[in-house]
C-alpha cells in the first residue's frame, strides 16, 4: 500500500448547487502567475484567456521582471486560462493636483507604479447654467512626454456636492485610472483654459510621478493571510492547477518563499514550477544543487537549463526562466489528462534551452529530480523526465512521478468540487444522497480506469466507493474512495465526511486503511 507522508486535510464551504452532475474526466488546466508586472491591480487575481488581456491590465515587458514574459510563453505552448496576481515592494502611486480656486483636488493613480503616465483636463462646456457642476477628462499615457493615448475616461457633470447625484466621490468609485486622496476642496476645479483662443485644451500632468519599488522580498510574495495579498489573493478567485512564480532578473525563489508555496499548493492540490537556480549554468552545477537542497516536495516540481530566444544578442544571455513554458506544455497535454506524461512537449517562438543537453545529461538530471529542456533534432528541443521534487528515497520515490501526483490531485479536486452538493441534500434525504454521491463517485472512478489512468486490470483492482452514514452523527455522509495509482489493489484510501456545517477529506493512515480492507 502507498502512503503519502503527510495527511491532506481541507475544510469546504458547502456550494449552492443542488442536484450532481457528471465529474469530468479532463479539466481545463490554470495556472497562476505570481510577480511584480508594469501596472495593473495590487493583490487581485484576474483571469486571462490570453496575452493581449495580460498586455491590456498588466502593460508589456519591464526591466526587474520576467512575469510578462512567462505568460506570453504560456499562452504559446497551449495555455488557455491564467491567473495573474501582481505584488510589489513599496511601490507608489502617482499624483494629479487640480488647482480649484486657492485650493486642490488631489487625484491618484487607481494602480501603484512608475508606469502611469497620467493627464487631466477640467472644462465647463455645456454647463453655463449649471455653475456647480464640472467635466473631467483623465488619459493614460503611452509613455512619459508621448501624445499617443493608451486609455481614456471622460466623467462628464460631476459636482462637489455630497448630495448630487453626480458627486465625484460616487462618480469616480469606478473609475480605473484614479481615485480621490487628501480632503476634497470647497469649489469645483478651475478649467484648463488654452492660453490662446483655437488652442486644444491643454491638459494637467502628474505632479508627482508614482514609482515601481523595490525588489520583492519572500513576504511580498507570501503576502497575509487575513488581508488576502500575495499567495493568498489567489484564495479568492476560481482555483488553479499550476503556480508560477518567475524568478527575477536579480535574484532566486527564496527558501522561505519555496516553502509557503508548496505548501499552498498542497492545499490547493496543485503543483509548483519551481525555476533553477542562476547559479546552475551546467548539469554538474545543477547535480550539485539537487544533492545539497532542501527543496524537496511531491507538490513541485523544476527543469534545467532556463531559455532565451534563439539568435537574440546578450540582452538575455543568462536566460530566462522557463516556468511559463513548461505550464503550457503541460496545460497542453493535459487535454489528454493529466495522467499521461509529456512525451513531445517541443518549445516553440523560437525558445531554445541556454545549455546544450544530450540524452546522457537528462537521465542524470531525472535520477535527482529535474526535467530536462533538451535538444531534439531539427532545432528543436523538448522537455523530458516526468519528476517532481519529491525525493528519490524508497519512501517517496513514488511521488516522484509527476503524472500520478498530478493524477491524484486531479481526482481529490474534482471529487471534492463536484460533490459540494452532498450537505444540502443531508436534510431533504440522507438515504438517496449516499446513494447518488455513490454513482458519481463511482461513474467518475470508472471512467479514469477505462482511460488506462489507474492500475489494475479490473475495475476491482484499479478502485473502490461506499458511501455510508457517520456513526454517531446525526443526518451526516461519509463518502470513502481508494485508488490504485501505482500497483494493482494498492490503495490510496481518502474519506471525505459531509456535514451540513461543512466538508472535511482525509488520507486514511496506513494501519487504520489495512483495518478496513479486511
Amino acid at each position: 500500500m502507498v502512503v503519502e507522508p503527510l495527511d491532506l486535510s481541507l475544510e469546504q464551504n458547502t456550494g449552492d448547487r443542488l442536484g450532481t452532475e457528471p465529474i469530468p474526466l479532463v479539466r481545463r488546466t490554470v495556472a497562476a502567475f505570481i510577480g511584480r508586472t508594469e501596472r495593473g491591480p495590487l493583490n487581485e487575481p484576474v483571469v486571462l484567456v490570453d496575452f493581449e488581456q495580460f498586455r491590456a491590465a498588466f502593460g508589456g515587458d519591464c526591466s526587474f521582471s520576467f512575469v510578462s514574459h512567462a505568460v506570453q510563453h504560456y499562452f504559446l505552448h497551449g495555455g488557455q486560462t491564467a491567473v495573474v496576481v501582481r505584488v510589489a515592494n513599496r511601490a507608489t502611486r502617482a499624483r494629479i493636483d487640480l488647482p480649484a480656486q486657492g485650493q486642490y483636488l488631489y487625484l491618484q493613480a487607481r494602480h501603484p507604479g512608475g508606469h502611469e503616465f497620467l493627464r487631466a483636463s477640467v472644462d465647463y462646456d455645456g454647463l453655463q447654467t449649471e455653475p456647480e457642476r464640472f467635466n473631467l477628462v483623465i488619459q493614460r499615457l503611452r509613455g512619459p512626454g508621448s501624445t499617443l493615448i493608451a486609455d481614456q475616461e471622460i466623467h462628464p457633470r460631476v459636482s462637489m456636492h455630497h448630495s448630487d447625484q453626480r458627486f465625484i466621490v460616487d462618480a469616480l468609485q469606478d473609475s480605473k485610472l484614479v481615485r480621490l486622496s487628501g480632503p476634497l476642496p470647497g469649489n469645483r476645479p478651475d478649467a484648463t483654459v488654452a492660453k490662446f483662443s483655437g488652442q486644444p485644451i491643454p491638459y494637467i500632468p502628474l505632479t508627482e510621478a508614482g514609482a515601481d519599488g523595490e525588489e520583492l522580498t519572500d513576504y511580498d510574495i507570501i503576502g497575509s493571510n487575513h488581508e488576502g495579498t500575495g499567495l493568498f489573493a489567489l484564495e479568492h478567485g476560481s482555483g488553479f492547477d499550476l503556480l508560477c512564480i518567475p524568478a527575477s532578473p536579480c535574484a532566486d525563489l527564496g527558501t522561505t518563499a519555496f516553502v509557503a508555496a508548496e505548501r499552498f499548493c498542497e492545499r490547493q492540490r496543485a503543483i509548483l514550477i519551481c525555476d533553477p537556480p542562476a547559479s546552475w549554468t551546467s548539469v554538474h552545477a545543477a547535480v550539485i544543487g539537487m544533492r545539497n537542497t532542501t527543496r524537496l516536495s511531491r507538490n513541485a516540481m523544476t527543469y534545467f537549463p532556463r531559455i532565451r530566444t534563439r539568435g537574440e544578442g546578450g540582452r538575455f544571455a543568462a536566460g530566462m526562466p522557463a516556468c511559463g513554458a513548461v505550464a503550457g506544455l503541460l496545460a497542453r497535454q493535459d487535454s489528454s489528462g493529466v495522467w499521461s506524461a509529456i512525451t513531445t512537449g517541443t518549445l516553440r517562438g523560437s525558445l531554445t534551452p541556454t545549455t546544450v543537453l544530450n540524452g546522457s545529461d537528462a537521465a542524470l538530471l531525472k535520477r535527482f529530480g529535474v526535467n530536462a529542456l533538451t535538444h531534439i533534432g531539427g532545432g528543436n528541443a523538448a522537455m523530458i523526465g516526468n519528476v517532481t521534487l519529491g525525493g528519490s528515497n524508497a519512501f517517496s520515490k513514488f511521488w516522484q512521478r509527476l503524472d500520478r501526483r498530478r493524477l491524484l490531485l486531479l481526482i481529490l479536486k474534482s471529487i471534492d468540487e463536484a460533490t459540494r452538493w452532498v450537505p444540502q441534500s443531508l436534510d431533504v434525504d440522507a438515504d438517496a444522497a449516499a446513494t447518488e454521491l455513490e454513482r458519481q463517485v463511482r461513474t467518475f472512478l470508472a471512467g479514469l480506469f477505462e482511460r488506462g489512468a489507474l492500475a489494475g486490470r479490473t475495475p476491482a483492482q484499479a478502485f473502490f466507493v461506499e458511501a455510508l452514514s457517520d456513526a454517531g452523527t446525526e443526518r451526516a455522509l461519509v463518502l470513502r474512495y481508494g485508488v490504485a495509482l501505482h500497483e494493482p489493489s494498492e490503495f490510496l484510501i481518502y474519506e471525505i465526511h459531509y456535514r451540513r456545517d461543512g466538508t472535511t477529506t482525509r488520507l486514511v493512515p496506513a494501519l487504520e486503511a489495512e483495518r478496513l480492507l479486511l
